[in-house]
Formats: structure tokens, C-alpha cells, sequence
């Protein structure tokens, strides 16, 4: 997984920076979360995610119904969101 950070935030437009200083821009939805991440928080993504050119992405919590059936803890569709140092796990959702 790859640690980005949230450097911009318009809406759903996030602009997400790596270690190595290349940046993504994407149109994110979080579904069934407490607190949406913000500026400053980290969001942990497969190199997979990173590498499509689908610049709408949607992730949902691991339970839910939607999206693929996950098959490990190292599934290429599992994000981690880290919101004040807490970490939130997140399945994507496709549709």
C-alpha cells in the first residue's frame, strides 16, 4: 500500500500526494463513515487503484454488501483511512 496524503480537498475532489512527491487527483466518495478525512490526513492505497486511469473511486466499509467479495486482508480493494490517528478500513465500491 501506498501512504498519501491529502494535500487538497474541493467537495469530492481530493488531491492525494505520495512519498515521493507525485500527485493524483481523484473523485472520491467515503460512504458510512463518522468523519469525512480532511487536509493533513492519510489515505493507504494499492498500487493497482493508483495505476487505473478511473479517476472516480468509492470506497464503503469492509461489512458492506457492495463491491467484490473481499478474500484476504491483503486485498487489493481495501484502503486505509487515517483520520487524527485513527485508522478507518474501507472496502471500494463499484457503480
Amino acid at each position: 500500500m501506498k501512504k498519501l496524503m491529502i494535500i487538497k480537498k474541493d467537495r469530492y475532489v481530493y488531491t492525494l500526494k505520495d512519498t515521493d512527491n507525485n500527485m493524483y487527483q481523484f473523485n472520491i466518495e467515503f460512504y458510512n463513515i463518522e468523519k469525512n478525512p480532511e487536509v493533513g490526513d492519510y489515505l493507504f492505497m494499492s498500487e493497482k487503484i493508483l495505476q487505473e486511469n478511473n479517476s472516480v473511486l468509492s470506497f464503503d466499509c469492509l461489512e458492506s454488501e457492495y463491491g467484490r467479495k473481499l478474500n484476504n486482508a491483503y486485498d487489493e480493494d481495501i484502503v486505509v483511512l487515517m483520520v487524527n490517528e485513527e485508522k478507518i478500513y474501507l472496502k471500494r465500491v463499484y457503480g
